[in-house]
């Protein structure tokens, strides 16, 4: 390295490392003082040991950062015994071997054993001394930040493990609650026969359906999409069933005519969505069967494909172009009346539907479902049979299927 990175790479390792403690292990009294004395100079802690049993003991009493170790000793155990004594013990603790003799045997034993660097005396310059306690001390730094962030990596993996484990419960939870707020798989209000089916694209479903009995002559239903997936679409299901049955319960105690009014229930939506800022819209089919009159009364909030409805002779496209519901604040929904005769099945299909169905284009899942809601006997469940929709697995999008049809002895 040229002398400006090597001026700032000692510059970091001083500051970095000042006061690291380093431990020299020689059986020369005067090698040991003059490297002790140098190494002082540049801000370390040093001590020093002239017999290897003794420097292993201060090892265990108080680990060093840093090891320089004479690799020729008199007495029981010489640098390369305290070398294997040390790599057993203390896997990653940084060891410099320094020889007299400079034999090439020696250095290969020494790196074979786990040294991290050789050198050989008399060194021609302290600084050499000085730049391999630097580089290897710096490596060590290195390797322990490395081991650190494996560490903190493998908690934290465990943690979002752990996470996940208890979100997968939380989401069954708030499915078995979502779901549980849904009416039954069919039921019936005078002579008409409501039924559903929803294939959710995950656990929670941004899709919602529901069918009430508003008094004896009326029955409310509708069917809702909310943008997006997961919690927070589905926290929105919640909501709008929680504020129709608001709705419903101002009527039957207050008399208060919003549930009987498609458009107004619709922008009273809107205005909630947007006032509490959910970050959230949704698409809804809002309708009333009066079976006394025999009309059906509904408004559209941006559901797409539009509804069918049979009359025993003719399928009909039910509504028109509409904006969603919570994105404008100037939305606008009108009330509608259709007439309702002997013969009568209403069917309504979600835009996950036309997913299923991605090999057709978008006129062609159209005929299909035009020519499917002719077929007035079929309730939610068989449309989706033969949609392909029952039993899909991980749908793209949630697909659901609302079927209302009059099933009177003579229809």
């Amino acid at each position: 390295m040229d002398a400006a990175v090597d001026k700032r790479f000692s510059q970091r390792c001083k500051e970095v490392l000042l006061g690291t403690r380093i431990l020299i292990i020689d059986d020369e009294r005067a090698i040991r003082e003059m490297f002790a004395l140098y190494l002082k100079s540049q801000g370390y802690e040093v001590e020093t040991s002239g017999d290897g049993e003794e420097a292993l003991a201060m090892c265990e009493r108080d680990l060093p950062a840093l090891v320089m170790c004479d690799l020729r000793m008199p007495g029981r155990m010489d640098g390369l015994d305290v070398l294997a004594r040390l790599r057993v013990r203390f896997e990653d603790l940084p060891v410099i071997v320094v020889s007299g003799t400079g034999d090439m045997d020696d250095a290969i034993k020494a790196l074979q054993l786990g040294a991290w660097d050789f050198l050989t005396k008399p060194l021609p310059d302290l600084e050499v001394m000085k730049h391999a306690v630097e580089r290897m001390l710096e490596r060590s730094r290195l390797l322990r930040e490395n081991k650190d962030y494996r560490l903190h990596l493998e908690e934290a993996n465990d943690y979002l493990e752990l996470s996940l484990a208890r979100r997968r419960e939380d989401e069954a939870a708030g499915r078995r609650i979502q779901f549980a707020l849904m009416p039954p798989a069919k039921r019936q209000f005078g002579q008409f026969q409501c039924s559903h089916h929803i294939q959710s694209s995950s656990l929670l479903s941004g899709d919602f359906i529901d069918y009430f009995s508003i008094d004896r002559d009326r029955f409310g239903f509708y069917m809702i999409d909310v943008s997006g997936h997961g919690v927070s679409s589905a926290l929105i299901t919640v909501l709008v069933k929680s504020q129709v049955s608001r709705f419903l319960e101002d009527f039957r105690r207050y008399r208060d005519a919003t549930i009987l009014d498609p458009s107004a229930l619709l922008k009273a939506l809107n205005r909630s969505l947007l006032e509490n800022e959910y970050g959230k819209y949704l698409t809804i089919f809002y309708g009333i069967i009066d079976e006394r009159k025999s009309t059906l009364t509904y408004s559209i909030g941006g559901h797409f494909p539009y509804p069918y409805c049979f009359d025993g002779d003719a399928v009909l496209q039910v509504g028109d172009k509409s904006p969603p519901v919570g994105l404008f604040e100037d939305a606008e929904h009108r009330s509608a009346k259709h007439r309702i005769g002997d013969h009568f099945a209403l069917r309504l299909f979600s835009d996950g539907v036309l997913e299923t169905m991605s090999e057709l284009s978008l006129n062609e899942c159209k005929e299909v479902l035009r020519n499917l809601s002719a077929r007035g006997e079929l309730d939610a469940p068989e449309l989706a049979n033969e949609i392909g929709v029952l039993g899909l697995d991980s749908p793209i999008d949630d697909a659901s299927i609302l079927s209302i049809r009059r099933v009177s002895a003579n229809g």
